[in-house]
């Protein structure tokens, strides 16, 4: 997993997702928590897909492995909405997944090590007047382009945080400063390990395994093939006697392979910047 950084525009967002269309969903949720049944509607999310798939670039946001050839990919909602009915339509609940880890995994996993996020403890018991729907109903969620129009992004931001899940959202938390990668010569895996040998990051990485199939024998040995890659320009890199030509073709490579849109990023960058430190300027 790596950091991932929503695009906040007219042209990245779809209309239906924001403003009035918006409004409009938080207003049925509030409606339909009321009348205690919820029948979501999968269309308004799926509008987010494109977007979605291009921040990740095209990649699982969990796992990192391409979806295109494989599976289309979901759109996930990262707090599940059979909990969190409130962010069924909230377009900073959403992110790219590929099948495997959302369907197969995830589903409606959702650990934290205490108390739950609770935006509507303040609702009124009776259901409130429409008038009042109108009111109450926008303000379950943030607009993901104009903030003054729903929940503030920073109070949303500060709810999340403050829940502590131990499962990282790569759009509010950088995963890079809790995961750390394991290669095993003998077994030819990868297997993703806590950056620090706490309770905290072990749990963390227990749920990365347990809810998202991070440590599935599938993606450790697809993991394995990678690291062959990127420690054979390693060790061509410590080569004394190579062209400087050959040198800077090599030092681009590992770059590549630490790009955002490269297949397990998060992965490589450990070990080009954290194990084996090397200087690609």
């Amino acid at each position: 997993m790596i950091k991932l950084k929503r695009v906040r525009t007219k042209q990245a967002i779809a209309a239906g997702l924001r403003g009035i269309k918006r409004k409009e969903k938080a207003v049925v949720l509030l409606t339909e928590f009321y009348a205690n049944s919820f029948n979501f509607n999968s269309d308004h999310w799926k509008k987010a897909k494109p977007q979605l798939k291009r921040e990740s670039n095209g990649k699982c946001a969990y796992c990192e492995a391409p979806t295109n050839t494989v599976a289309h990919g979901d759109v996930e909602h990262f707090r599940p909405k059979s909990v969190y009915w409130w962010l069924a339509y909230c377009y900073d609940n959403y992110s790219f997944s590929c099948q495997i880890c959302n369907q197969t995994y995830k589903s409606d996993k959702f650990p934290v090590p205490s108390v739950s996020m609770n935006q509507v403890s303040h609702l009124p018991a009776v259901e409130p007047d429409e008038t009042q729907k109108n009111i109450l109903a926008p303000a379950l969620f943030p607009d993901p382009l104009e903030d003054s129009e729903g929940l503030p992004f920073a109070d949303f931001k500060t709810a999340c945080e403050t829940e502590k899940s131990f499962l990282i959202d790569p759009y509010i938390f950088n995963p890079e400063d809790f995961f750390a990668w394991e290669a095993d010569e003998v077994l030819k895996e990868v297997k993703l390990i806590p950056r620090k040998n706490t309770v905290e990051f072990n749990n963390i990485v227990k749920t990365a395994e347990d809810c998202l199939g991070l440590n599935r024998e599938e993606l450790c040995v697809l993991r394995w093939k990678t690291f062959e890659i990127l420690e054979t320009f390693k060790e061509t890199l410590s080569e004394t006697q190579i062209s400087e030509n050959l040198r800077a073709r090599t030092k681009a490579m590992l770059k590549t392979m630490t790009g955002s849109d490269a297949i397990f990023a998060g992965m490589c960058r450990y070990f080009v910047r954290d194990i084996w430190k090397l200087n690609l300027g």
